[in-house]
């Protein structure tokens, strides 16, 4: 912050995305937004709408909670005869005369330009890189909850394993997983349990529909725990019955790929390189044209959390960064996805699934 000249830094989040603000106070909104406010001296402020200051006072480590009009729930209800401090009290009671703002490609445009009236539109600016180079790398504490969330996630995935058969919907097989989780400690899912067979397989991101699983087609599943805010996950394709050849090696060559992509997540190798080494195998296979993206991304607060590693990556892997290996492969057809949390290490990575990786036909 000092480095550039930020009066306080407001570290934002939504219910959907809460890892600033859980990360800085251990509060994770419902319905409203919130943020935290980190002075450049003296103690912060957790920043809440208007119904939530008894939640905030059962969950928050930081003392101070201030209510903030702006960050009421999306119905936008009027609250008449409230009142709430102003972007200006707060600004003035802090010396706020620079602010930069953690969380700002997903900061509400009508939010912004409040606290630009308040403050003037030059003063505001973009300070993600500021909480990223704190939260890219993990403490020991940090890589304990991700122990423990993906030993809970790989439950979950137990649980579908043993209970799965055609006729069942995606929407009872994410159910299977769910429940599990949560009755295996998880305080919550990392991300809503993904379910996608047949011709949902090829979805990168989806949501489990009524459609009932069948024979002979690719049934995707990522499941993830989420424990005291921290989210792991583990991806498998399943078939059930008949695999074809042609589906047999799809998968195999998305299981070859990450086990190549663990094999060189060590630290002081460049994540270009990594992404450039995994493509290039992909591609002389003969399926460059079903890569995406990836094939790794960041986890902690978020189950995908900045950085990825990707082929225009310009960072180097260090000691105690958590990412999601993370192989997504699909075509007009059909797709799959192999995923494991890893932790970068010295050598050989630390690998958080014990689950061996094979194709799965049940």
């Amino acid at each position: 912050m000092a480095q550039k000249n930020l009066a306080a830094l407001l570290a934002f989040s939504t219910e959907s995305e809460p890892a600033l603000v859980r990360y800085f106070s251990d509060y994770w909104p419902s319905f409203e937004t919130a943020a935290v406010l980190i002075p450049a001296e003296g103690k912060p402020a957790l920043l809440i709408g208007p119904e939530s200051m008894t939640f905030a006072q059962s969950r928050s480590k930081i003392e101070r909670i201030i209510q903030i009009m702006d960050f009421r729930e999306s119905s936008q209800p009027d609250y008449p005869g409230s009142k709430l401090p102003t972007w200006t009290d707060v600004f003035n009671e802090y010396s706020v005369d620079q602010l930069g703002i953690a969380g700002w490609h997903m900061f509400p445009q009508a939010i912004y330009s409040n606290i630009a009236r308040a403050l003037g539109e030059e003063t505001v600016v973009d300070a993600d890189e500021v909480v990223r180079s704190v939260m890219i790398t993990k403490s020991e504490g940090e890589l304990n909850c991700l122990r423990e969330a993906a030993r809970i996630s790989e439950i979950g995935l137990g649980a579908i394993l043993d209970n799965i058969k055609p006729g069942l919907t995606e929407v009872q097989v994410a159910a299977l997983a769910t429940t599990a989780m949560l009755n295996s400690g998880a305080e919550a899912t990392g991300y809503p349990v993904w379910c996608c067979s047949g011709p949902n397989s090829n979805q990168a991101i989806s949501r489990p529909t009524h459609r009932q699983i069948q024979e002979g087609e690719i049934v995707q599943v990522c499941v993830g725990a989420k424990v005291s805010g921290y989210s792991s996950s583990i991806g498998r394709p399943i078939v059930l019955g008949h695999c074809s050849e042609e589906m047999r090696r799809f998968l195999q060559i998305g299981c070859d790929a990450e086990e190549m992509t663990i094999g060189l997540m060590q630290s002081g190798t460049p994540a270009a390189e990594v992404a450039q080494k995994v493509h290039g195998f992909i591609k002389e296979q003969g399926y460059g044209d079903t890569i995406l993206y990836g094939p790794a991304h960041g986890c902690g607060q978020m189950e995908c959390e900045y950085p990825f590693v990707e082929t225009s990556s310009e960072f180097d892997l260090t000691e105690n960064m958590a990412f999601q290996v993370d192989l997504f492969l699909a075509n007009h057809k059909m797709g799959f996805r192999w995923e494991d949390a890893i932790i970068v290490a010295n050598g050989k990575p630390e690998q958080l699934s014990s689950l061996k990786r094979e194709v799965v036909v049940l």
